[in-house]
């Protein structure tokens, strides 16, 4: 029997015109298709939403790689080592600053905060910082010494504007070996909301120079913010440099080096051993570590759930193998052999995870590509219907339901940036059709072993 005439007649037994008796299985495709839905969102999203958080972290806070540097280093030194670290290839921005740790005193209370002393250019320089960090009132402006800008949560605690007077107070250390505070006065410029609450919180910004003399040296990290052209192609586990663009580039004799991911290497080489470099990844290793242990146990549920749609589709088979076991005995009677019998199944198997795999993938990077329209929709009809239950519940328990935001600063994005990622998604397709054919081979297997004389004697 020819393997073109297994596959014939698998297509006919899956889609047969009239026949009516192929419904289980196509009810088992979709199935498979239904499966793979929420596999391709969570991908996805889950994806999009570690680049967004990744991004937003990596140009606000760590930038994409530190130096560190010793405090007992002068301006002017520090400024030198700036301008090497600047001409490195790759290398787009770098930022001083000097960090630590202080008091905020103000007339409403007071709160402990991380007092970032930053360059007055850096929020006209860094343009990925001056994308993330959102201005809500006055300006970005450090020229004055006494300049500061808050996070807009402190402003809102203590119900600070732009033009009230603040104290920070730090320590220094003592000649005794102890620690003496260190009072400054300072006015409030600018109001910002980088979208990370807990960091709106705690981050102030002073100008570097005054930071200089602030922040002792023995308690505060002097460090060179340095910002590459592609920050995920510094070397990490979440996103590697893209081996397919090496290829090709390879083969048309380019050069397939990227600047970006040898950027903090060459600074470490020509800066000399004295300083310490580190990349985004090394800095918040253990918060990048549980974005990826949270998306793969998600994908492993989601799996799960594509392995039993598989099975479903193994059981469609069984019951097919015995709504066929008379049209299989006359197959064998005339010449057909056990080996195209079962390639039958198996080809009714694959051809099933072919179209549930692409009905799927079609349904799912639509979802996925509208996640952020689908969220809003759920969220208006969640908090329609708590305006409806509040309204008819409000004489018997006297209030009224809050309403609900499932993006909010308080998780970290107020929409989630997606990127199909095609490697994933090609995978997540190829081991759904792998599982729906390895559920076919026992409903196969059990087809060819079908022996005629049996069949004939039964019926």
């Amino acid at each position: 029997m020819r393997v073109a005439a297994s596959l014939l007649i698998a297509m006919r037994y899956l889609f047969g015109v009239g026949l009516g008796k192929g419904a289980r299985i196509r009810s088992a495709v979709l199935i498979v298709a239904l499966s793979l839905v929420p596999l391709i969102v969570v991908l996805q999203v889950a994806d999009g939403m570690i680049a967004g958080i990744t991004a937003r972290f990596i140009e606000t806070g760590t930038y994409h790689g530190q130096v560190l540097l010793s405090s007992r280093l002068s301006s002017d030194e520090i400024h030198e080592l700036r301008r090497v670290a600047k001409d490195v290839p790759g290398v787009t921005t770098v930022a001083v600053e000097r960090q630590g740790l202080g008091l905020l005193q103000t007339p409403a209370g007071r709160s402990g905060v991380t007092v970032r002393a930053v360059s007055p250019e850096l929020y006209r320089e860094d343009l990925g910082f001056a994308e993330y960090v959102e201005v809500r009132e006055g300006a970005f402006d450090l020229e004055e010494a006494n300049s500061i800008v808050i996070g807009v949560d402190l402003a809102s605690r203590f119900g600070l504007s732009v033009g009230d007077s603040v104290r920070i107070v730090t320590v220094r250390p003592s000649p005794s070996g102890g620690f003496l505070p260190r009072p400054a006065s300072f006015v409030v410029k600018g109001v910002v909301a980088t979208g990370y609450q807990e960091l709106d919180r705690l981050w102030v910004f002073i100008p570097f120079e005054r930071g200089l003399t602030l922040l002792s040296e023995g308690v505060a990290n002097q460090i060179l913010g340095v910002k590459v052209e592609e920050p995920f192609a510094i070397q990490n586990p979440l996103y590697s440099p893209n081996a397919v663009f090496r290829g090709v580039a390879s083969l048309m004799g380019l050069e397939t080096e990227i600047p970006s991911s040898t950027a903090l290497s060459e600074i470490r080489s020509r800066l000399g051993s004295g300083v310490r470099v580190f990349s985004w990844y090394q800095l918040e290793q253990s918060r990048y570590v549980s974005f990826q242990t949270t998306k793969n146990l998600l994908i492993f549920i989601m799996f799960l759930i594509v392995c039993v749609a598989a099975v479903n589709v193994s059981s469609a088979l069984v019951l097919m193998v015995l709504e066929k076991e008379h049209e299989i005995a006359i197959l064998k009677s005339t010449g057909a052999s056990p080996r195209g019998i079962v390639l039958i199944f198996l080809f009714a198997g694959f051809v099933s995870g072919v179209f549930g795999a692409v009905l799927g993938m079609a349904v799912g990077i639509l979802a996925a590509v509208n996640i952020n329209a689908v969220l809003r929709l759920i969220e208006q009809a969640v908090n329609g219907v708590l305006y409806l239950t509040g309204l008819l519940a409000a004489p018997f328990v006297g209030r009224s339901f809050a309403s609900i935001e499932l993006l909010t600063a308080e998780f970290y994005l107020e929409e989630i940036p997606i990127v199909l990622q095609p490697a994933e998604l090609i995978l997540a397709a190829v081991l759904t059709v792998l599982l729906s054919t390895l559920a076919s081979y026992f409903p196969a297997r059990r087809a060819g072993a079908i022996r005629p004389i049996e069949v004939i004697r039964r019926h």
